[in-house]
């Protein structure tokens, strides 16, 4: 029986059991549908953390659908899915290459097992204010050079750029390095032809999966895939690292909401609101190019992440133009562009909105795009396990230079890091820091 049928089954007894309302909702009435729902581990469910039955059915029904060796169910994001496999591939001491704007995730990955990290340096678009994507060839000569337990990246990234994992996997496996892929933007690539191939059948070892961000999943929904061709681990020790990070009271309506996002993406009717999606926006695209709006694009750029920028004006002020006089909210913005997040619940009408807003917004022509200055190549003077906890003092701001931080840095979204603790202060740094900053003593 699946996870949605044996929920809505009438349960014929009295349970004296967690959670205490009862599945009744006792302050929140609006919530109704939700506390229905709601059960312990009670007799005849089953057990997150050891599945047996209709957890472990849905679960093998969604690794088919999404053509995985195993696909966990987690409840508490795909922070807790990327944790669990670092924690499953990574022993004290290995050594680990982490692409630099993976999410602030994989930065407590790596306290938590105490891994050994260096950093690569994504391609950078400077005119977007972007990464963009892993260069194989600097991959591989890094890779050359150094011996290496595991590689970590992101792809897509956060706004849509996808790197070339099959010619990433391939330099991966000839230098025995486990791939890890953060694919958190990436959850309808498996439904859609007109959308980039997933990381894991481009030959990644690992790949998460957040529901909620395009998918139309509730928050904290997310899928960890373990590929078919990845050589010595048992998927059973990404299930006992998962029961470390992962509640012992998982949300059954989680579960089922996960259940029946794969199951909708996978039938006809998921299908074609995917296809209409894309559709929308390309007819979007069209039309506000003859408005003086440029829209981020290559080859292999997700086109329900909308990154653009309007002449005649800094994506900061179009950012507050379209909040303040249309109501409408980005997802991020720098200096030059804007990001707009789409999915699976993003309806023509909303579409309409940004377009229309969009062509009304004021420009002044004697506005200038700026270049936009990335970060400095991170000096780590002690791994993030080593500074972890570390006794710290207060020094004035003009003294900070080359101190080692202990504090991260961290704008969020996209919860990428521009200093970690344990990293040495550089002077591209200080712009970003108050007059007091906290180093390690």
């Amino acid at each position: 029986m699946s996870i949605i049928k044996l929920l809505t089954k009438k349960l014929e007894r009295t349970i004296f059991t967690t959670p205490s309302h009862n599945q009744k909702p006792i302050f929140s009435q609006e919530y109704a549908s939700f506390y229905k729902h709601d059960f312990s581990e009670i007799d005849g469910f089953d057990n997150l953390q050891n599945p047996v039955n209709s957890i472990l059915m849905a679960q093998g029904i969604v690794s088919d659908i999404l053509k995985t060796k195993q696909s966990f169910f987690v409840v508490q994001g795909a922070t807790t899915a990327i944790l669990a496999a670092m924690k499953t591939l990574i022993n004290p001491a290995d050594r680990v290459l982490v692409a630099r704007n993976c999410h602030k995730s994989v930065y407590n990955g790596l306290i938590l097992t105490a891994g050994m990290v260096d950093w690569f340096v994504p391609e950078t678009d400077e005119k977007w204010g972007i990464y963009t994507t892993i260069d194989p060839k600097k991959l591989e000569s890094t890779l050359e050079l150094n011996q290496y337990k595991v590689f970590i990246m992101t792809s897509p990234t956060y706004e849509g750029i996808n790197s070339n994992i099959a010619k990433i996997s391939e330099i991966c496996k000839k230098h025995d390095v486990y791939l890890i892929v953060d694919e958190a933007h990436g959850a309808l690539y498996n439904f859609s032809d007109k959308l980039p191939k997933t990381a894991i059948e481009q030959g990644a070892d690992v790949s998460v999966n957040s529901l909620h961000k395009s998918a139309g999943a509730l928050n904290q929904t997310a899928i960890l895939n373990i590929s078919a061709n990845i050589k010595n681990i048992h998927t059973t020790a990404f299930q006992n690292s998962l029961n470390l990070f992962q509640t012992s009271s998982p949300s059954y309506p989680l579960l089922a909401n996960i259940e029946a996002c794969i199951n909708y993406l996978n039938s006809k009717n998921g299908i074609k609101d995917i296809e209409n999606l894309i559709l929308e926006i390309e007819k979007l695209k069209s039309e506000l190019k003859r408005f003086g709006i440029i829209f981020y694009e290559d080859d292999n750029h997700d086109p329900t992440k909308i990154l653009l920028r309007k002449e005649g004006i800094s994506g900061f002020d179009l950012s507050d133009t379209l909040f303040n006089d249309f109501n409408i909210e980005d997802e991020m913005n720098n200096q030059n562009s804007c990001l707009y997040l789409t999915g699976i619940g993003t309806s023509k009408q909303k579409l309409e909105k940004l377009k229309s807003a969009l062509k009304k917004v004021k420009t002044n022509p004697s506005f200038e795009l700026q270049n936009i200055d990335f970060q400095p190549y991170p000096i780590v003077k002690m791994q993030p396990v080593n500074a972890y906890n570390k006794d710290f003092i207060y020094v004035n701001k003009n003294d900070a230079l080359l101190k080692v931080s202990n504090k991260m840095i961290l704008p969020y979204p996209p919860g990428i890091g521009l200093l970690y603790p344990g990293e040495a202060i550089q002077k591209w740094h200080l712009d970003y820091l108050n007059n007091d900053v906290e180093i390690i003593a």
